[in-house]
C-alpha cells in the first residue's frame, strides 16, 4: 500500500504560499480546487486606478492589488504577522494590548507590516505605493480592532461583547479602507467575506463553510438563515513539527491499518512517518481532541439549523489549514461528515477573495452588513449539544 501522506505538497510550499497555484499540490479526486488567485474578477466599478484586498490573519497576512475598472488582479503578497513575536494566538495578544504601550505596539507593528504589503504589491506591479484609492480590510474581530487602535479586551473576558462590529471607513497607515464588518465576537470578517467567496450570501439549498485555520469557523446557510460557530482547532495540526494535512493524511492511513485504535491508542514507537519522525501519543491527541471540536461544532450547527448531513448539497473549505487538506482523510478520521451527494470545493483564501469583491462591488458592502447582521450565532461554550457531540467525535472514525 503506498501511504497516503507521501506527498510532493502539502499546500504550504513557497509557491502556494506565494500564489496558491501549486501544480504538486494534492488534495482528493472529488476536492476541485477553486482558485482563489484568479487572474479576473467581475468588477462593477466606473473609476479607473488601482486597489487593494487585506486578510489580516492571526498567523499571517495577504494582499491582492486590483485594477478597479477591469477586475484584474495585478499582484498578490504574503508574510507573516509581525505580531506572532509578541504571542501565538489572540488570547496572549489581548493580554498584551492590556499592558503599558502594549496595544499601540501591537497597532504599530501590524499597521508596517501592511503597509509593506501593500507597497510590495504596488512595486511588483508597477504602480506608485500612493496609487491604490481605495482598500477593503478583512480579519479576525481581535485582529481588526487592534489594527484601528482599538482595545480587543471585552473580546477576552465574559460576557464576551464585541463594542464595535466593523464594516465601516476607517484610515490605517494614512490609507483610508473600508473594514468588513464582523458577525461577534468570535466569528469575525473574515468568516464573512468567505461566505461571500462562496456564494453563501444568497439565498440557496443547504450549505456548509468550515474556515480552518488557528480557529476553526463553521457556517451553515439554511432555511434562508446563516448559522454560524467558532472553535478552537487549528495549532493542534502544527504540534508536532508536521504540517497539517500530512499529519491528518498519516493518521487516517494509521487508523485504516489498525495502528491506531479508534480510541486513539496506539504501540509506542509504532507510528513512523516516511521521513523518520515519529508521532507520540500527544501528537495523537492532540488532532483527535483538534478534529472532535470541529466535527462536533459542525454537528451542533446542522442541529441547530435543523438540516441533516445528507441535506447538504455543497461543503466548501477555507483557511489556512483548510485549503491543504485531503478531504479523504478527514472524513475517514470522522472530523468532516461523510456526504456522498455533497459535492466539495477548496476556496483557498475565502477570506482575500471576498474582500477583493467588495473592493470591486462596493454596492454589496451594505448586503455584507446585512449579512453580519442577520446571521446566527450559536454559541458553543457550555453548550450541551456540543459537549456530547465533541464525546462522540474523539472516536477515529467516520461521521
Amino acid at each position: 500500500m503506498t501511504n497516503s501522506f507521501s506527498v510532493k505538497c502539502d499546500g504550504h510550499c513557497a509557491t502556494c504560499r506565494r500564489s496558491g497555484t501549486c501544480p504538486a499540490r494534492r488534495v482528493s479526486a472529488d476536492a476541485p480546487i477553486l482558485q482563489d488567485g484568479v487572474a479576473t474578477q467581475d468588477s462593477s466599478r466606473d473609476d479607473s486606478g488601482v486597489g487593494f484586498a487585506v486578510d489580516i490573519g492571526s498567523t499571517t497576512l495577504a494582499a491582492a492589488l486590483y485594477d478597479l475598472r477591469t477586475g484584474t488582479l495585478l499582484a498578490k503578497a504574503g508574510a507573516l504577522n509581525p505580531q506572532m513575536n509578541v504571542s501565538t494566538d489572540v488570547i496572549g495578544r489581548i493580554s498584551a494590548a492590556e499592558t503599558p504601550d502594549g496595544l499601540s505596539h501591537l497597532q504599530a507593528i501590524l499597521l508596517n507590516a501592511i503597509e509593506e504589503l501593500v507597497r510590495r504589491v504596488c512595486d511588483e506591479a508597477d504602480v506608485p505605493p500612493d496609487s491604490p484609492v481605495d482598500g477593503v480590510v478583512t480579519g479576525n474581530p481581535v485582529m481588526l480592532h487592534i489594527a484601528t487602535g482599538r482595545s480587543p479586551s471585552p473580546l477576552g473576558r465574559s460576557p464576551f461583547r464585541a463594542n464595535w462590529l466593523a464594516g465601516c471607513r476607517e484610515t490605517l497607515a494614512g490609507r483610508s479602507v473600508w473594514t468588513a464588518p464582523c458577525i461577534g465576537a468570535f466569528v469575525g470578517a473574515d468568516l464573512v467575506c468567505a461566505l461571500i467567496a462562496a456564494g453563501m450570501d444568497t439565498d440557496g439549498p443547504p450549505t456548509l463553510l468550515c474556515d480552518i485555520g488557528t480557529n476553526a469557523e463553521v457556517a451553515v446557510r439554511a432555511k434562508g438563515t446563516i448559522f454560524t460557530a467558532s472553535t478552537a482547532a487549528g495549532p493542534a495540526f502544527e504540534n508536532c513539527g508536521v504540517r497539517g494535512s500530512v499529519l491528518l493524511d498519516a493518521i487516517a492511513t494509521f487508523t485504516e491499518n489498525g495502528m491506531i485504535s479508534e480510541t486513539g491508542a496506539s504501540v509506542p514507537g509504532s507510528l513512523v512517518l516516511d521521513d523518520g519522525r515519529m508521532l507520540t501519543n500527544a501528537d495523537v491527541r492532540a488532532v483527535q481532541t483538534a478534529k472532535a471540536a470541529i466535527a462536533a461544532g459542525i454537528a451542533t450547527v446542522l442541529e441547530e439549523s435543523e438540516t441533516d448531513f445528507s441535506e447538504l448539497s455543497e461543503i466548501f473549505l477555507a483557511g489556512g489549514f483548510g485549503c491543504g487538506l485531503n478531504i479523504d482523510s478527514a472524513v475517514k478520521i470522522g472530523m468532516l461528515p461523510r456526504t456522498p451527494g455533497a459535492g466539495k470545493t477548496m476556496l483557498g483564501n475565502a477570506a482575500l477573495s471576498g474582500a477583493a469583491t467588495l473592493l470591486l462591488h462596493p454596492e454589496r458592502r451594505e448586503s455584507a452588513k446585512a449579512l453580519a447582521r442577520t446571521a446566527r450565532l450559536v454559541d458553543l461554550g457550555g453548550n450541551p449539544k456540543f459537549s456530547d457531540r465533541f464525546i462522540e467525535a474523539m472516536m477515529f472514525r467516520p461521521t
